[in-house]
């Protein structure tokens, strides 16, 4: 299952979130499922709790709500392509923290964390 990591800077804390997909939601909505699919057919289907495979009405719905969160980070994603380097970031730290400060905030600035209550 393809996951998104990242430390969010204003918790502390890593954030994980799933890159949207058929694998993605039939490992979320099955976990630990082994199965071979074809054109949205299951030709071959297995989980240990006996359960039967997901229906693509359960899957459509699974994809929608990886959607809405990984379109929620894409301030996240354009953060991290716009942020100097570590080793950037570090010497300007040293040498100029205000300049450090400045460029980060910028960039945050630009792609702001979205405000959000269900995510």
């Amino acid at each position: 299952m393809a996951i998104r990591k990242f430390i969010q800077s204003d918790i502390g804390e890593l954030v994980e979130y799933p890159v949207p997909g058929i694998e993605t939601a039939i490992r979320t909505l099955r976990p630990g499922a082994r199965w071979d699919l074809s054109n949205r057919t299951f030709l071959a289907f297995e989980c240990d709790d006996g359960s039967g495979p997901p229906t693509w009405e359960e899957l459509d719905a699974e994809m929608e709500r990886e959607v809405e969160i990984y379109n929620y980070y894409l301030y996240e994603r354009q953060r991290e392509k716009a942020y100097p380097k570590i080793e950037d970031q570090l010497d300007m730290i040293y040498h100029d923290i205000d300049k450090w400060r400045k460029t980060i905030g910028e960039i945050k600035e630009k792609y702001p964390k979205p405000i959000s209550d269900h995510l």
